[in-house]
């Protein structure tokens, strides 16, 4: 999900043997320090989204027939030409929120072509994200708060059949090193770090937005709450109960599960 720590964990990763590609997109005021994110790749997914009427600001799931049909298989043939010209033999750092949504447009070339491919599931609480998208003048908080609902329910459900890790925020910048060494020795990356660098890219002064109180008269704090403390937990039943939050909050929103 956007304004997750992806940026930091991806600057701090980039440099134990990954690549983010040729086209990188350059930083900004909001993430000075770099998004880590190949541009090429974004401009595709932006592409994608808007041929099918959607964009990464759409609240509301994308359903499935999308990822199906001859619009769906021209768009995975130009993801594997941009993969081979932007990353070569290299083995590839991919860091877009995009894909949160577009998975089941990746997943079938994951499958074919990455099958050691990994994902980075990282984890900021849903009030921190409205507020720092709603400053950036983004979306409203109510808009943020919906998005990132259905950001990190599509990107856990999607990405079951592959190893994956899962790691928040708040453990990011209070134990950067820590968090930094034990994703790349579960990643199998090197674990000789540049400490120095890896504290100066997670850097906690960069940390802005820290409330955590309900905005008021806000609709499904219960439910958003529930999938935020599902998502952190170590609970073995955890992707059961995901699926019946997710049933229950599509529900009330009207959209297909």
């Amino acid at each position: 999900m956007h304004r997750s720590g992806t940026s930091a964990l991806g600057g701090a990763l980039a440099p134990l043997g990954l690549t983010v590609g040729k086209s990188v997109m350059a930083p900004q005021r909001e993430n000075p320090k770099g998004f880590y994110e190949n541009n090429s790749l974004t401009k595709l997914h932006e592409k994608f989204l808007a041929s099918i009427g959607s964009n990464w600001r759409d609240l509301a799931p994308v359903d499935e027939e999308r990822f199906r049909g001859a619009v769906a298989a021209r768009f995975q043939q130009k993801l594997i030409r941009l993969l081979i010209d932007e990353f070569g033999g290299n083995r590839p750092l991919i860091k877009d929120p995009r894909m949160c949504r577009l998975m089941p447009l990746w997943v079938p070339l994951i499958k074919e072509h990455f099958p050691q491919a990994r994902f980075i599931l990282p984890i900021r609480h849903p009030v921190e994200v409205a507020h720092s998208l709603s400053r950036r003048g983004y979306l409203t908080v109510s808009q943020g708060l919906k998005l990132w609902v259905v950001h990190v329910l599509e990107a856990e459900r999607t990405t079951r059949s592959f190893s994956r890790l899962f790691t928040t925020y708040d453990q990011l910048l209070e134990f950067p090193v820590e968090t930094v060494l034990q994703l790349a020795k579960d990643l199998g990356l090197s674990t000789n770090v540049n400490i120095a660098a890896v504290i100066r890219q997670i850097d906690a002064r960069l940390r802005h937005h820290r409330e955590l109180v309900w905005p008021a008269g806000e609709p499904c704090e219960e439910l958003t709450l529930s999938i935020h403390q599902a998502l952190v937990s170590r609970d073995a039943a955890r992707e059961e109960k995901l699926d019946g939050l997710r049933r229950q909050y599509y529900g009330q929103a009207g959209w297909r599960c």
